[in-house]
């Protein structure tokens, strides 16, 4: 019987996100073990991207609108800087607020694309680092404790966690097409 269900084509950006929302679908089940272990990866995941794109395409977009790899680095390890202020929070100060922010606004204003992306790549590695030990070393019973955010309401610790597991990946996927672009433009 043939297959009646017509599938149209995915461009690799709709196949990036479909593996991120299978990703995060997948996810929410994993153990605290296994969340922090793929958190923990992070750093590893981004240093194995990286390495795979030359340094002179990281200023590189086909389209105004579109991040390159270094505003890329730079969201993330804002993103980072983020998260690192919010897990403390939500083991110091529980239930509490955390601020959200605009992230075509910080890209714009601060000059993303005109930063040096090594100097983001080694604060967001270290800052996720950080941000494993300390996800590590936090009780059980605190994996619970929540903060309140602007837009998405109250977040758990786990959830933060989670959250940055599929940002990161999502912002990994997002340097390959650029790479993909810049390989097609040469």
């Amino acid at each position: 019987m043939p297959n009646l269900i017509k599938v149209p084509p995915m461009s690799s950006a709709q196949r990036d996100e479909r593996k991120i929302a299978l990703l995060k679908k997948k996810a929410r089940d994993w153990s605290r073990a296994k969340k922090w272990k793929a958190f923990a990866k992070g750093t590893e995941r981004v240093h194995r991207t990286l390495g795979k794109f030359p340094r002179k395409m990281w200023g590189f977009t086909a389209r105004k609108g579109n991040w390159t790899i270094t505003q890329v680095l730079w969201h993330l390890a804002d993103q980072e800087a983020n998260l690192y202020v919010r897990l403390r929070r939500a083991i110091a100060e529980p239930g509490q607020m955390i601020s959200s922010y605009d992230q075509n606004k910080w890209s714009d204003k601060l000059l993303y694309s005109k930063s040096d992306p090594e100097q983001a790549k080694a604060l967001l590695l270290l800052l996720r680092k950080a941000n494993a030990d300390f996800v590590k070393r936090i009780p059980s019973k605190a994996w619970g404790n929540k903060v309140k955010h602007q837009e998405w309401g109250p977040l758990s610790l786990e959830n933060l966690v989670f959250r940055n597991i599929w940002h990161l990946e999502h912002h990994l996927y997002q340097m390959g097409r650029r790479h993909t672009e810049w390989k097609s433009g040469e």
